[in-house]
């Protein structure tokens, strides 16, 4: 693999990473928001905390295997071993890399599709809130099939930690954005690091990385809440609900996108010669 090569990728990652935080760094409120917000109870944001913590716990401890029903997930892996192999026999060069993130691009464009209709659906008849095991269903889904795009696992305390943290950083804004932005890089470069030593965590190691899932649970369940509140809001309303229905469309949209650009700094940086 050239050092050239893998400088020039390394440097245009850097670029849509930041393109990322520039896209989002200012909170831009839809109009449609601003209409309804003094409308909405002030119990509906802890309602939608609880609801999107209890997703999150269901389908970490009992639900992975059900995803996987899903998609294929043989075939996934096939296609990213086939990758690979073509990026070992190649030079490490745009046109290698790219096989993987049409690989990711490919699954995440199917869920967005999947969401969109999920939504929109449930809001056209007045449904809100029973659609959030669903949607975290299909984000968890998107995001695990990015990672076997890139050749990483998900069922494993650090993987789901390293999920919750994406999600949670992928949502804010300002300098909050950037913040998180910069403790989720570092957490890259540790997991590298541990990767290539093959360190085996040890009891009290993988103790406290359970208890950092619990917290970031909740602030993953948090971060989506505030995301969604307004949306699920009008989504429980008959018809308008259509529009409330198309935020599940573009929270799932920003996560996949950051998380297409995480999974693929920890890609090169396995990689990196």
């Amino acid at each position: 693999m050239s050092q050239l090569s893998w400088e020039n990728e390394w440097r245009i990652q850097e670029l849509k990473e930041e393109s990322y935080i520039v896209k989002y760094v200012m909170d831009k409120t839809a109009k449609w928001v601003k209409f309804v917000e003094k409308k909405v109870p002030d119990t509906l944001q802890n309602t939608l905390e609880a609801a999107f913590n209890k997703a999150f716990v269901t389908i970490f401890e009992k639900g992975a295997s059900l995803i996987e029903k899903t998609y294929n997930k043989e075939k996934q892996q096939s296609l990213y071993k086939e990758n690979e192999r073509s990026l070992n026999q190649d030079v490490f060069d745009t046109k290698s890399v790219r096989r993987f993130e049409r690989q990711a691009r490919r699954t995440v464009a199917k869920n967005l599709a999947i969401t969109s209709v999920e939504g929109v659906g449930m809001g056209l008849f007045g449904v809100g809130l029973p659609d959030i095991p669903v949607f975290v269903s299909v984000l968890l889904k998107s995001i695990y099939e990015i990672a076997i795009s890139y050749g990483f696992e998900y069922t494993t305390d650090k993987e789901k930690l390293f999920i919750l943290k994406m999600i949670d950083t992928s949502l804010k804004s300002g300098s909050v954005l950037r913040e998180k932005d910069a403790e989720l890089n570092h957490l890259i470069e540790r997991y590298n690091l541990e990767e290539q030593e093959q360190d085996e965590a040890d009891d009290m190691a993988e103790f406290v990385t359970e208890l950092q899932i619990v917290r970031q649970i909740d602030d993953s369940a948090k971060a989506l809440s505030h995301e969604l509140l307004y949306g699920k809001f009008v989504q429980s309303m008959t018809f308008v609900g259509v529009v409330g229905g198309t935020a599940d469309f573009t929270c799932l949209k920003r996560i996949t996108d950051y998380a297409k650009l995480k999974y693929k700094r920890r890609f090169l940086l396995r990689n990196q010669q």
